[in-house]
């Protein structure tokens, strides 16, 4: 049962886990006041459907909290829209939320179901490492708003890959989705597998554009936005990789991630993302 009374009734299939995870967006830190309010409304849901993916789940449920600082029947309609959109696409349900006023803020929480989730605590030694897509294009974007169509839809609207979680859940022995930039993301595999990473560099797919750009690396390795999968897999399961699946390493014993230029070491200061600075 969903909007309509004072609180959602679910009925969960027996046999699953029940997935949840939480967002909030804010305007002038999650996106910019100007953007279109329909890419706003698209990013707020694609961003919650990522971790769903990252968890190897399949969204059914949403909750949105929307903060506005006043109402704007041009804006709700066009948010709507971009939101409405992708919840149509993955078949998930709109099941209540809440409406306030103050600064625009938007919060999403997703349930979702999954006959087995990964988690990031599995990645074994010697397992290879795989991330979707091109990395960096959506940091590139945030500086570089007028250099790449492709690279500003990735800014603004990030396919969450579902796709992939689908296909590899019974293979990835961890996963987790690229938010916060490589390096960090990969880092909480590590941290939570308790084992270290070493990556090559020019094994890692890069929009051509961003590649030409002075800053490349940052973009790609600590950028964020990315929204794309990271995970682990057996070396016997790389011949039943999906499109654009790419191997960019391995997991080795130790802390941390090593970071590879054609099999040279080189050093990197990147730190991610910063929730709190």
């Amino acid at each position: 049962m969903g909007i309509g009374d004072d609180a959602a009734i679910l009925h969960p299939a027996n046999i699953q886990q029940l997935v949840v995870s939480t967002d909030t967006l804010v305007s002038g830190i999650h996106f910019k006041a100007k953007d279109s309010a329909q890419s706003i409304g698209h990013k707020a849901l694609a961003v919650s459907f990522s971790d769903m993916a990252a968890m190897a789940a399949k969204p059914k449920w949403v909750l949105l909290n929307l903060t506005l600082p006043k109402i704007n029947d041009k804006w709700v309609k066009g948010f709507t829209q971009g939101f409405a959109k992708l919840l149509s696409q993955h078949q998930a349900q709109l099941i209540g939320g809440d409406t306030t006023q103050g600064p625009l803020s938007i919060t999403v929480t997703v349930m979702g179901e999954t006959d087995q989730a990964v988690r990031r605590d599995g990645a074994k030694m010697d397992d290879l490492i795989v991330v979707t897509g091109e990395l960096g294009s959506a940091a590139f974007a945030l500086k570089n708003p007028r250099k790449s169509k492709a690279c500003n839809e990735q800014l603004h609207s990030p396919k969450p890959r579902l796709d992939v979680a689908e296909q590899v859940k019974h293979m990835a022995t961890a996963m987790i989705d690229v938010s916060d930039g490589l390096l960090a993301d990969l880092g909480h595999i590590c941290h939570a597998s308790q084992l270290a990473a070493v990556i090559e560099l020019s094994q890692i797919p890069v929009n051509e554009t961003v590649k030409k750009h002075p800053d490349w690396m940052s973009y790609v390795l600590a950028g964020g936005d990315d929204y794309q999968l990271c995970f682990t897999i057996n070396m016997d399961d790389e011949d039943q990789l999906p499109e654009d699946c790419h191997i960019i390493g391995q997991i080795i014993a130790g802390q941390g991630v090593m970071v590879l230029n054609h099999h040279q070491p080189i050093e990197t200061n990147f730190k991610g993302y910063q929730h709190f600075t």
